[in-house]
C-alpha cells in the first residue's frame, strides 16, 4: 500500500507499507548526490528503474536538461503525486508501468531500450518492497538474462537453449562466449564478441 506524508519541507515523500521511498531529512539532497554520482551520459535516453517520490528524477533532469528520461515502476498510484509534485516534468519524463517482467518486455519501451542502447540506470533507495521485481527490470533492460540476450542478438544466430544452461540469475558476457563460440556463426561476428571478452575480464 502506497500512502503520502510531508516533511519538514512541505514536500511529499511516497511511503510503501510503512518504509519511505526517499531520504525524510533532505530528499533533494540525497537525489543531486545520487545524480552526480553518475557520471557522463552514454545516451540520450535514461532509463531509470524506480520511481519513488520522484526527486531522483527531477535531480536528473535539471542536470541534462536534453536527456529523454524513461521511468519504469510498478506502482500506478506514484503517479498523481510525481506529476502534481514535479509539474515542470510533464512532457519530459514518460512513465511505463508494468506490473511483471513480461509486460515490460512486451513493452515498446523494450524495443526502444535496445534500438537506441538507453543508458539503464537504478535508484535502489526507492524500490521498497520491489527489490526482486526491479532488480529483473534491471537485468532484463540491460540484457543480463537469457530472454534478454535472446531479444538483443536474436540476429546473430547463437544457439540460445544452450544459454538456458546458464545457473546465473545475471549474466555476462563471458557466459555468453562459450555459447557464442558453439554457434553456427560467422567468424567476423564471433570476433566481435571475443573483444567485448577481452574488455570485461
Amino acid at each position: 500500500m502506497i500512502t503520502f506524508s510531508e516533511n519538514h519541507e512541505s514536500s511529499l515523500i511516497s511511503f510503501e507499507e510503512g518504509q519511505a521511498l526517499a531520504s525524510l531529512r533532505d530528499p533533494r539532497g540525497e537525489a543531486l548526490k545520487w545524480v552526480y554520482s553518475l557520471g557522463q551520459f552514454p545516451s540520450n535516453h535514461v532509463v531509470v528503474v524506480g520511481l519513488g517520490s520522484g526527486f531522483h528524477i527531477s535531480a536528473l533532469a535539471d542536470l541534462d536538461p536534453t536527456v529523454q528520461i524513461t521511468v519504469v515502476d510498478s506502482r500506478e498510484a506514484l503517479l498523481p503525486v510525481f506529476r502534481a509534485q514535479f509539474p515542470e516534468l510533464e512532457g519530459r519524463v514518460n512513465i511505463l508501468i508494468a506490473e511483471n517482467v513480461q509486460d515490460l518486455m512486451k513493452s515498446d519501451l523494450y524495443a526502444d531500450v535496445v534500438r537506441d542502447r538507453a543508458y539503464v540506470i537504478s535508484f535502489r533507495e526507492c524500490w521498497g518492497n520491489q527489490v526482486d521485481l526491479y532488480s529483473q527490470f534491471f537485468a532484463h533492460l540491460t540484457g543480463r538474462t537469457v530472454e534478454s540476450v535472446r531479444f538483443h542478438f536474436q540476429e546473430f544466430g547463437i544457439n540460445m537453449k544452450a544459454l538456458y544452461f546458464q545457473n546465473n540469475n545475471l549474466l555476462s558476457i563471458n557466459d555468453v562466449l562459450p555459447v557464442v563460440e558453439a554457434s553456427v556463426m560467422p567468424e567476423q561476428q564471433k570476433q566481435m564478441f571475443r573483444a567485448l571478452g577481452e574488455l570485461v575480464k
